[in-house]
């Protein structure tokens, strides 16, 4: 078998390729990273090897995820876009070698994702996306009405819960639409706990689904691939997870008329989560699947750099389907009906809260709400319910509305081409002045090796935030470095960085080491997260799993003398734990500058508007002097639901509560009888939902 080199070169990155026929050769889409813009590009393929590529698309935002059909000498490509006011759905005609003017098909003001495109039997072009709006995802669609009009929108999906990644495919003038149904859990948007795969037929009236029983999709099902054999039968992949945590099997099946073939596997060994492409060549369907040996459990991470990843083909005799059978039995499909939960928690959070903005020392500093911890498929931990790396950042960007987000996968699930896949997705979701996104990792020491010492194992897990999207390298903590051997390794690096210890007195995994402290490299610390509080022991919904005394958790930190600040952060929870942070603007170095100053708090999911003064210096700020003879503690608070009270801490001890009624609250504690030496204080406020936001400290006489 030859081979060409179609794309690539130094300091190309590339996305998202499709391979589909065109005329009497293929065509590969693809986009790809020049120079730090994402473009959509075409390249023609015959037996004599590959064209020069087309480049579709030359603007300077992102241009991803491309889909295309060939049609009568024209190729359509359709693709997805942050140009303008976020992400949307645009399309665009390749005629005799050059590409015609992009038309948004996508309405402005939602963010739209992952085009599939069809045409029919008639010269008609269909592109189908998924959109958020009215709280969750549904499936949308525009056709062409005319030789160079677009029909209206159609919204095809009405689920309350998650409609997403639309596949489309034409048999003469018929438009079959196939996708994946998803639920989520209370507020754990980060995961799913059910996907499943719905086939039907677009017709006037709605959507239609095949009679044939029993379904071969089962109760877990995703990653959809479909197209029809000669014969008018229609044929699809997908993909089933293979618990409990090692990956996915891949699967194929028939609808012959009334009833489907059972589904066969396409191959005996597992992968990621990757749709196979299929097509047919004749009488046989030809199938690439992707297989690895990534490690599937903890015992055997110390293999991930070793394990390999590759694309088989392989093919089946298409003619050991049963006849087909016209027209195929149809009924009208009944969509699900599960509650989805998310929707109303996240009316209630106040996710779709403005920006806020404040006054300090004559600068206008903004208020983003972020999330700083968050697994994918990538970490063997939750692989099969956590969300893909890209549907991470969709929910991210959409149910929470984060201002800023990164995936933090284990550093010991992590090799060269996952450390490249995670920089390149982070730089394709990325959004300027909307959407913020870093390259980062959890450093997961998780050595549970006990002594006098450690009684729960030693140094803990730490989040690795980089500010520079390219940055060229990871760190698995199973090498047994410190921390602070880490950060020296990053400052000879001159990287710009930060390490965010979590799961402070977790003995579910290692507790946090409080021996190893620094100011730059480590500023804050998750005071909470999905499994619950570490403020300190018997705190209001203290994580089950924590120490069963004092010595972890953030105040016995701050009783030590350690000057860390607070935030909070989801980890697996997706929705559950919030970093908000009063920065000058939504860049990488100004949120990270920001957090290194301790300008920020947390909160548990909320958005929660705090501002916080002592003395006149904002929350997380460190005064040489000790108090004076008086303390005023300025507290400025808006909540989406009514306070129960707002408390002052200092050193550890409640020295004032108050009760304001409504949702927000201006006051001035003035403590005249505050501590000599060193001394900080801190606020937190509880919600009647006992939703809560902590500030960082400020801290008198601090060294």
């Amino acid at each position: 078998m030859g081979q060409w080199q179609a794309l690539g070169g130094r300091g190309t990155y590339v996305l998202g390729l499709r391979l589909l026929s065109a005329g009497a050769g293929v065509c590969l889409l693809y986009a790809a990273e020049v120079d730090g813009n994402w473009d959509v590009y075409a390249v023609g393929c015959s037996a004599e090897g590959p064209a020069s590529p087309i480049r579709v698309t030359s603007d300077p935002a992102v241009d991803v995820k491309p889909a295309g059909a060939w049609y009568d000498g024209t190729l359509w490509v359709a693709w997805e876009s942050n140009r303008g006011d976020g992400r949307r759905v645009f399309v665009a005609p390749i005629s005799r070698g050059r590409a015609g003017e992009p038309v948004a098909l996508s309405a402005p003001g939602f963010s739209s994702y992952d085009p599939s495109l069809a045409v029919l039997q008639s010269g008609r072009v269909c592109v189908a996306w998924h959109s958020f709006r009215e709280h969750n995802y549904d499936i949308y669609l525009r056709r062409t009405d005319g030789p160079s009009a677009w029909a209206p929108e159609e919204r095809l999906t009405r689920a309350p819960t998650i409609d997403r990644h639309p596949v489309l495919v034409a048999r003469e003038d018929e438009l079959w639409l196939i996708y994946e149904n998803a639920l989520v859990d209370l507020y754990h948007v980060g995961r799913t706990n059910r996907r499943r795969v719905i086939v039907t037929r677009v017709e006037p009236t709605g959507l239609t689904t095949p009679m044939a029983k029993p379904s071969p999709f089962g109760p877990r099902s995703e990653g959809a691939s479909a197209t029809f054999d000669p014969q008018g039968r229609l044929w699809l992949s997908f993909l089933r997870p293979r618990p409990p945590r090692a990956g996915w099997d891949a699967f194929v099946t028939c609808l012959a008329g009334d009833r489907w073939t059972e589904a066969e596997p396409v191959s005996a060994r597992k992968g990621m989560d990757r749709p196979v492409p299929i097509a047919f060549d004749g009488a046989r369907l030809v199938m690439a699947v992707q297989n690895d040996d990534i490690p599937r459990s903890w015992s055997d991470v110390d293999r991930t750099l070793e394990a390999a990843s590759d694309v088989f083909l392989t093919s089946i005799d298409g003619q050991t389907a049963p006849p087909a059978r016209r027209p195929v039995p149809m009924e009208p499909l009944t969509e699900p009906e599960e509650p989805f939960e998310a929707a109303e928690l996240r009316v209630a959070r106040g996710e779709d809260l403005p920006t806020p903005t404040i006054t300090y020392k004559g600068q206008t500093l903004k208020l983003f709400f972020g999330n700083l911890h968050e697994h994918t498929e990538i970490s063997v931990c939750n692989r099969l319910g956590d969300q893909s790396v890209d549907e991470s950042y969709q929910h991210m960007r959409d149910l929470t509305r984060y201002d800023f987000a990164c995936a933090t996968d284990h550093g010991y699930n992590i090799n060269p081409y996952f450390w490249s896949y995670l920089g390149k997705l982070a730089r394709a979701n990325h959004d300027p002045g909307r959407f913020l996104t870093f390259l980062a990792e959890e450093w997961t020491s998780s050595f549970e090796e006990y002594s006098t010492e450690h009684p729960y194992g030693f140094y803990g897990h730490r989040n690795l935030i980089f500010a520079d999207p390219y940055f060229p390298r990871w760190w698995n903590a199973r090498n047994r470095q410190t921390p602070a051997e880490v950060w020296e390794e990053l400052r000879q690096m001159n990287a710009d960085f930060i390490h965010i210890p979590h799961q402070l007195a977790d003995t579910g995994n290692v507790p946090t080491d409080w021996n190893f402290t620094d100011e730059v490299a480590q500023p804050v610390a998750e005071i909470f997260q999905t499994r619950g509080s570490y403020e300190y022991k018997g705190t209001l919904r203290e994580a089950r799993r924590s120490t069963p005394g004092p010595g972890y958790f953030l105040q016995d930190a701050w009783a030590r003398g350690i000057v860390i600040g607070v935030i909070a952060a989801p980890d697996h929870g997706g929705g559950y734990g919030k970093a908000c942070v009063y920065a000058t603007e939504l860049t990488r170095e100004a949120i990270l500058d920001a957090i290194r100053a301790r300008h920020c708090y947390g909160t548990t999911a909320a958005k929660i508007v705090l501002d916080v003064r002592v003395d006149g210096h904002l929350m997380g700020e460190t005064i040489r002097r000790p108090a004076g003879r008086t303390v005023e503690v300025q507290v400025r608070v808006r909540a989406p639901v009514t306070i129960d009270r707002v408390e002052i801490c200092r050193n550890n001890q409640f020295i004032y509560t108050t009760s304001p009624e409504g949702t927000s609250a201006e006051f001035t504690f003035v403590d005249r009888q505050p501590l000599s030496g060193r001394s900080y204080y801190y606020v937190r406020v509880v919600q009647e939902d006992e939703e809560i936001a902590w500030s960082s400290p400020v801290w008198f006489g601090a060294k």
